[in-house]
């Protein structure tokens, strides 16, 4: 439960009131804290491609509302008012270097070239981030961790084999799945707002994620857990205070 929360409920004058406005709160959030949430989903190309294609269309039956830009012309401005920022990996490092690096949003990367842009990992390519060939599955290394999505162990995410990114990330970092046969190169890891990163001190959250160009297409059931899983951890804390924040505040006015 956030602190607003919390603090509210200590007040004993308005006790029975703010059990109802938490319940209230907690329900709508965990059932449709989708619903307005507003997406950013940077591509390579204005036609998308199959993999993007099946993100999009997949986010938005969630109930989200996803904007697409392509690389050559995204902006960091692009990311403002936005509750989440995708970077397909799709979108090519050069075009879109260290545009996201800096900004207050939560972000997802699914291009291995752009961790070390975004100061998630170290500089060395091969060394500190890279791809694996003929990859299907991920071996998940937290089991207890919101973004494993309750798998444990080895996982197919994908019907067919693809080239799967990966990242060594520092050691403020949460480990959450590597790759199979060389789990030390982390498939899924991300950082809480405020932890410092290799490049920086993370603006917001940041998850890498190892989506190849048109993996999402043949996504395993597990395998769009997984992504649930990065969106909604991704995007969870800051809505669910923000909702909190206000129905606590006209309440006590």
């Amino acid at each position: 439960m956030p602190d607003i929360l919390q603090k509210y409920l200590a007040n004993k004058k308005h006790h029975w009131k703010a059990c109802m406005i938490a319940i209230l709160v907690l329900f709508v959030f965990n059932a449709s804290f989708a619903l307005g949430a507003e997406i950013l989903l940077v591509v390579g190309q204005k036609d998308l491609r199959a993999g993007d294609l099946s993100i999009t269309n997949h986010l938005e039956n969630r109930g989200f509302d996803v904007v697409i830009q392509e690389d050559t012309i995204a902006k960091s401005e692009n990311a403002s008012g936005k509750d989440l920022v995708i970077l397909s990996e799709s979108a090519r490092s050069r075009e879109v270097g260290a545009k996201f690096r800096d900004v207050a949003v939560p972000v997802i990367c699914s291009e291995p070239w752009l961790f070390s842009h975004l100061g998630m990992t170290g500089q060395a390519k091969k060394v500190d981030f890279g791809r694996k060939s003929r990859q299907k599955k991920v071996l998940i290394i937290n089991p207890d961790h919101p973004l494993c999505a309750s798998c444990s162990k080895e996982v197919q995410v994908c019907s067919k084999s693809f080239f799967m990114g990966w990242g060594v990330p520092g050691e403020n970092a949460i480990a959450v799945a590597g790759l199979a046969r060389d789990p030390h190169k982390c498939t899924i890891f991300a950082y809480d707002a405020g932890v410092e990163m290799p490049g920086l001190v993370a603006p917001s959250k940041r998850v890498g994620l190892f989506l190849f160009r048109n993996t999402a297409n043949s996504f395993t059931p597990d395998g769009w857990a997984l992504f649930d899983s990065a969106v909604d951890w991704s995007i969870l804390s800051a809505q669910t205070a923000s909702k909190a924040e206000v129905q606590i505040k006209n309440t006590e006015e």
